[in-house]
């Protein structure tokens, strides 16, 4: 699994735990709540902006994921009254973030690989994968 799609799922499930909890719970919770996520939005994006090969749509993604991350805190322990909206927005970006991460990373992963000057489909590569297991597990 790469850092890239881990990431991405996390974000994801990040944002989407925080839409839950901004409704179902109390304002007290989803404050803390907010503050957590915001934190490991934070980390993560970070900590995958400084993994190697990530790309340009990433790296702008991993900030982005960053400013939310930051935002969400910011709600959540700054603004008491619409706290709960700001905090609402913020798992919607989150969710957008890591879905259109997905997205984008399933898209790329689609077109095929290159090696050399040959291009290989997802069919060749899953058939090569599958030849490679069988080697290693026969020796």
């Amino acid at each position: 699994m790469s850092a890239r799609f881990a990431v991405n799922f996390v974000v994801l499930l990040l944002g989407a735990c925080l839409l839950v909890v901004a409704f179902a719970f109390s304002t007290t919770t989803l404050d803390w709540v907010g503050l957590g996520t915001g934190v490991v939005a934070i980390v993560a994006g970070m900590a995958n902006f400084a993994a190697r090969d990530q790309g340009a749509y990433q790296r702008i993604a991993d900030a982005v994921i960053c400013m939310i991350g930051a935002w969400a805190i910011l709600a959540a322990r700054v603004m008491s009254e619409r706290g709960r909206w700001l905090e609402f927005a913020a798992a919607m970006a989150l969710v957008a973030l890591g879905a259109i991460g997905l997205v984008v990373r399933e898209a790329r992963l689609s077109r095929g690989l290159q090696v050399g000057q040959a291009r290989i489909g997802t069919d060749q590569f899953a058939r090569i994968a599958a030849l490679q297991r069988e080697n290693g597990a026969t020796r």
